[in-house]
């Protein structure tokens, strides 16, 4: 069967609905589209409101027996009804898209003694290049060059390998063989051979599923396979996919209330949000509630509601944050999210905000460039900044703007090293995880974020200002 794009989605429910159905839906990509045509397919499927509740089955593929799973599929449902099993975030296609999540949650397990979690995302992220703890030895893991790492596991290698030779150690008993999704996959693939009971669909919903996997293959090839991905590139391409898409969702949202956007309102929005669909969805919600009885959104209700672009809702708090400044931090994010600013919003910003002082910190040790800490704008202005802009040329980003901007950059490079700097990125990115789908609650993912940053004032180094 072929793939579904995105915009052949109304063709496959119109199918659905025409009672053409498979036995395995596969939905992979943007996480906002994978929920919506998830829900799309349950109603076309489970037509009858009623009934759905019994006839729905919904599986955390976090906590999923992909066993378990199989053999609901495979069972006859008790009155002869339509049985549908969904899986959200599953695991059984991973890829190494996910593999520094996992690596992350091993660490996390590993410091809090729970051995056990800890080697079973290990254990995943290790089969993810064919590997297993054993191999962690056997192969020199740990030795390997930074290229190496990136090629075998899709993210930077970390500085902290310790606890893994460690935990391969102690777990070389239980956790020698390779993951159990590969077997998960071969036991979905041998129940559809053998076939499964026609009332019985399952669906797969999953951010990332690896296309060179044997299941993918089959379920292309046997099944409905729908590709929901979004370029989320820079290029003039991607920017325009991802404009469609956003396009779309605005106006689906507003037409749910029976409400339009102002044409010249569109672009404000989209700038002001990012690419962030879910929080897209949410900020056209609260459009079409504030304007009451009125059918048009317009660009004054727009600065009303949505505020600040996000540069300026976000500033305030890259300055706490860069200041070094726990409590100011808490409070504007805080302050931010009781403002409706979207917490994935927040995220972009400090994102943005670290690979900027990472680079001016990597600048800062350069021994090449001889940075004095605690210099004086003006000693900065007129003889540091000039020689950094002839060495590393006009256009490094760092370098760029008002000198006193570029200055103050500096100042709070001083309070991090770059070791701190990396390990707030590889926090940030689990934050991103957790506020997309862990169901804690946002702003708990938030403070936890800052407090893993900020709380350790001696791992910051206060700026010192002369002149």
């Amino acid at each position: 069967m072929p793939v579904y794009k995105r915009q052949e989605v109304n063709t496959l429910l119109k199918s659905v609905e025409r009672g053409e159905t498979a036995p395995v839906y596969l939905l992979f990509g943007e996480r906002y589209l994978c929920r919506e045509i998830a829900n799309d397919l349950v109603c076309r499927l489970l037509p009858d409101e009623t009934s759905r509740q019994n006839s729905l089955k919904v599986i955390d593929g976090d906590q999923e027996e992909v066993g378990a799973t199989v053999n609901m599929l495979k069972t006859y449902s008790l009155f002869g009804a339509r049985q549908v099993i969904r899986v959200t975030d599953s695991q059984i296609l991973f890829s190494k898209i996910v593999a520094g999540v996992l690596w992350d949650k091993a660490r996390k397990a590993w410091s809090g003694k729970d051995v056990k979690k800890s080697m079973r995302y290990l254990t995943q992220m290790l089969a993810l290049a064919d590997l297993a703890p054993l191999d962690w030895e056997k192969e020199e893991i740990a030795a390997c060059t930074p290229g190496r790492w990136q090629e075998l596991f899709g993210f930077p290698k970390p500085e902290e390998l310790d606890w893994a030779a460690e935990a391969c150690a102690a777990g070389e008993g239980d956790f020698s063989a390779a993951a159990p999704k590969a077997d998960g996959a071969e036991l979905l693939m041998a129940a559809l051979e053998a076939g499964v009971p026609s009332g019985n669909t399952l669906i797969l919903v999953a951010e990332a599923a690896d296309k060179r996997k044997k299941l993918f293959k089959y379920l292309e090839k046997n099944c409905v396979v729908v590709d929901l991905s979004v370029d989320t590139g820079g290029s003039s391409a991607a920017r325009k996919d991802q404009d469609g898409l956003l396009k779309e969702i605005v106006q689906q949202n507003l037409a749910r209330f029976g409400k339009k956007l102002e044409p010249r309102a569109l672009p404000v929005l989209l700038e002001r949000v990012g690419f962030h669909p879910v929080a897209v969805a949410m900020e056209a919600e609260k459009l079409a509630l504030s304007v009451g009885e009125a059918e048009t959104v317009t660009m004054d209700d727009l600065n009303a509601m949505v505020g600040r672009t996000r540069e300026e809702a976000l500033y305030e708090l890259n300055e706490a944050f860069g200041n070094h400044d726990l409590a100011a931090s808490l409070t504007i994010s805080q302050r931010l999210q009781e403002n409706g600013v979207h917490p994935l919003i927040v995220v972009a910003g400090l994102r943005n905000f670290l690979r900027k002082l990472l680079l001016v910190r990597a600048i800062i040790e350069h021994p090449a460039y001889a940075y004095p800490e605690g210099i004086s704008y003006a000693a900065f202005q007129k003889g540091l900044l000039p020689q950094l802009q002839e060495s590393l040329g006009p256009q490094q980003k760092a370098l760029t703007g008002h000198p006193f901007a570029v200055y103050k950059s500096f100042q709070q490079a001083e309070r991090f090293t770059v070791a701190a700097l990396k390990q707030a990125q590889t926090g940030l990115l689990t934050a991103e995880y957790r506020l997309k789908g862990s169901g804690l609650p946002e702003y708990l993912v938030l403070e936890d974020f800052l407090f893993s940053v900020l709380r350790d004032r001696e791992r910051a180094k206060p700026a010192t200002v002369t002149g």
